[in-house]
């Protein structure tokens, strides 16, 4: 069961607030990110590479993690592009029909199985390298087919080509830089592909090579528009969940204020009362076993005149060392402890065996006597404490306030009996219900 805590300040999330925070976020906080670090960023005249090395970092870890979330997209989506054009073929010139079937299972996909393989192996580098790859060679292989078709029919195909590096200019998950490197790569192949058609053929499509290239020089102003836009929504994101981590952590330590009692350091009585439902009432709700709840009411003796004669900050003193004591005795029980008011404790503890109640309260009492003694006379107290004990079955779900009834009238039988004493108070046998 374990000894109850007010909950400690901290920076994790509660297991309620989990869902709301994304991986990114937590790697943030390992980072040392805070949000000072995002707003100081000006993204329209910082760079990528001018902003703080730990922000930038976690950015291209986002760019890499949309990489593996799009790519088994656009994989599948190229493939059955690249399958339905085979209707295309037979629509053009069926003589080509099995050519081209055979050049797109051959080239485009094996590198679109090795892209899915990779997606699922976390291999982000040939990932990468096939998402780009992927529309490069289907390229090669729609030109290749051009150079085949006769010149009226060619263009239709070389045309499709240019298309498809603006598209790609648009969608794939690359940033700036890696879609320039697309480019260049794609009008290499291109070209490549038109001279295989010898130099006649590629003087009279230098034009479509030429178009080809506005295309891509034309897309990528927008393309980096598209990825200026992602990183203001990337940093306006990470500075929304730092907020949120950080009113998560004050909000934990104003809750670790409200529960903790501000002498003394241990629970409060709200936190005891949220604390004895949780932890002692509710592993008994399905009325199991022969345990026992036993709550105790812990007021230390004529602490007045003890404060009267020693001063203010002897008593202070005095119930802090009396709270370490009693947290150390319910913790190794068990059990948990609270402040609950002036020089009154209250304690809780769920066991099996009822004679272990006896023992345990006996304990506190004996414990808190030697919490303070005179140097001349180590066998006499200046603190001792009377305590009331209210014992009801754990199955019978008796309420924390009619427990507390009786745990009083037991201390007040106690004090009236000549204090330093343990008295118990049983329910009543109506209250027992089956054991």
């Amino acid at each position: 069961m374990g000894i109850m805590q007010p909950p400690p300040p901290t920076g994790h999330a509660s297991e309620d607030a989990k869902d709301f925070l994304i991986e990114e976020e937590g790697i943030a906080a390992s980072l040392g990110i805070d949000a000072a670090m995002v707003e100081g960023i000006d993204t329209k005249t910082a760079s990528l590479h001018q902003w703080p090395k730990a922000v930038a970092d976690l950015y291209q870890t986002n760019v890499s993690n949309r990489l593996f979330r799009e790519g088994n997209f656009l994989f599948l989506l190229g493939l059955l592009t690249c399958l339905l054009t085979i209707v295309i073929d037979a629509l053009v010139n069926p003589a080509m029909v099995a050519e081209g079937m055979l050049l797109r299972v051959l080239a485009v996909v094996p590198v679109t199985m090795l892209g899915l393989m990779a997606s699922t192996r976390g291999w982000s580098k040939i990932l990468s390298f096939c998402v780009g790859a992927s529309p490069i060679v289907f390229i090669a292989v729609v030109v290749h087919l051009a150079v085949h078709l006769p010149p009226d029919l060619a263009p239709r195909y070389t045309n499709s080509a240019i298309l498809l590096i603006g598209l790609a200019n648009m969608i794939l998950p690359y940033s700036l830089r890696g879609l320039v490197i697309f480019d260049l790569a794609a009008l290499f192949v291109m070209g490549l592909m038109l001279g295989l058609g010898g130099n006649e053929f590629l003087w009279a499509h230098i034009d479509t090579l030429l178009i080809a290239g506005l295309v891509a020089g034309a897309t990528l102003p927008v393309a980096a528009r598209f990825e200026k836009l992602r990183q203001n929504n990337f940093l306006l994101t990470l500075r929304a969940r730092i907020f949120s981590r950080e009113l998560l952590k004050a909000n934990s330590a104003l809750l670790a204020l409200s529960e903790t009692d501000p002498l003394t350091g241990i629970a409060n009585r709200r936190c005891f009362e949220r604390a004895f439902e949780s932890s002692i009432v509710a592993p008994g709700r399905n009325g199991r076993g022969n345990d026992r709840i036993a709550l105790m009411m812990i007021d230390l003796d004529h602490f007045k005149s003890f404060n009267d004669a020693h001063g203010h900050q002897a008593g202070d003193s005095c119930l802090k060392m009396v709270a370490d004591v009693l947290t150390d005795i319910f913790d190794e029980a068990g059990g948990i402890v609270a402040r609950y008011g002036g020089e009154e404790f209250i304690a809780a503890v769920r066991v099996s065996d009822p004679s272990k109640i006896a023992a345990l309260a006996e304990e506190v009492r004996r414990t808190i006597a030697t919490v303070l003694t005179p140097i001349s006379d180590s066998n006499r107290s200046l603190v001792t404490a009377s305590i009331g004990v209210g014992v009801a079955p754990a199955s019978a779900l008796l309420p924390r306030e009619e427990l507390i009834e009786m745990a009083d009238a037991a201390l007040y039988s106690g004090k009236d009996a000549g204090r330093n004493r343990v008295e118990m108070v049983e329910a009543e046998p109506a209250f027992r219900g089956r054991p």
